[in-house]
């Protein structure tokens, strides 16, 4: 089977610190995403890149039950799908046909965000974001809005349970492992249909395949794992923040400490251009004193003996 020739998709539920490091993952504040870089081209997004206030908006109003934050879909389009001339056009098709399936697998209102990466090496990958909205109504005739993690995936699994069970496989009809059939099953029957791409495959089941559920006890070591390397990651990305708002910091106060050296500067040369003048118009004065005295007592002022010695030394060449 040609790998390019399938498509394949999983969906996971979020913690609150799972959610917040796919936030700051699409937002390329990890680690790992600028690690994946190849090319600097933004990502195609539906909703918002800002999670946590996408999803706040998507939840105003509606009743929870549980602690899940959202459910992470990761939908991959067969890899032959040509991107073309302008990938940009395709990829956008594919990330409104990956948004359309998830809400249409899981009730018709669930998808709050979405994001296509074009800079990292695979082009042909969308992350869905969503919690599923719908209306419950009481006995009583009222309505009200409710979310659901796994409703309508154990409805879809339920409702494919025969189809998809290997013979003597005996798992229950709504288990994770027949949760993920009937999504991957839906998935290429939409990929088939819908996008018609007729000559898609659908993938292989893994031969080798991991137990239904985990011990409490090795549930909680993974989880505890998991936190801790979300945890170390987020510690991280709020080093490079801080580091980033102080730089920014010293960078101003530096300006503005510019800016003030300059000002006292240029008061200085105000002031000594000040004290000049006020130097010169003293001599000045003095200077009038002294001419009034000398006129006073019959003397010729300065100048005036200044010219007349100049012409008393020019005499004797103008006799000969």
């Amino acid at each position: 089977m040609a790998k390019g020739r399938t498509g394949s998709i999983r969906q996971e539920a979020l913690t609150k610190v799972d959610f917040r490091k796919a936030e700051q993952h699409g937002k390329r504040l990890d680690t790992m995403g600028p690690a994946r870089q190849v090319r600097d081209v933004p990502p195609l997004v539906y909703g918002s890149l800002d999670l946590e206030e996408a999803r706040a908006a998507h939840m105003k109003g509606v009743q929870q039950q549980g602690k899940t934050e959202a459910i992470h879909m990761l939908v991959q389009f067969p890899t032959d799908i040509p991107l073309g001339p302008d990938p940009e056009r395709t990829q956008k098709v594919m990330l409104d046909h990956a948004v359309r399936f998830a809400n249409q697998y899981h009730g018709g209102d669930a998808v709050f965000a979405a994001r296509l990466d074009r800079d990292e090496q695979g082009q042909h990958t969308v992350d869905v974001f969503a919690m599923p909205r719908y209306d419950f109504t009481y006995k009583d005739g009222r309505t009200i809005k409710r979310a659901a993690v796994s409703k309508f995936s154990k409805e879809h699994a339920r409702a494919r349970s025969e189809a998809l069970q290997d013979p003597g496989e005996t798992l229950e009809p709504d288990s994770p492992i027949m949760q993920g059939r009937a999504l991957q099953a839906a998935w290429h029957e939409y990929l088939r249909d819908e996008c018609r791409q007729r000559w898609v495959q659908p993938p292989e089941r893994k031969k080798v395949r991991s137990k239904d559920r985990l011990e409490p006890e090795e549930l909680a070591l993974k989880r505890k794992k998991h936190d801790a390397e979300a945890e170390a990651v987020m510690m991280v990305a709020q080093a490079r923040e801080e580091a980033r708002r102080e730089a920014d910091e010293i960078k101003a106060k530096a300006a503005q400490e510019a800016a003030q050296m300059r000002a006292q500067a240029k008061g200085q040369i105000v002031l000594a251009m000040k004290e000049i003048e006020d130097r010169k118009a003293a001599v000045e004065r003095d200077a009038a004193l002294v001419a009034a005295a000398r006129r006073s007592v019959g003397q010729p002022a300065p100048e005036i003996e200044a010219i007349a010695a100049r012409r008393r030394r020019q005499r004797p060449d103008q006799q000969h």
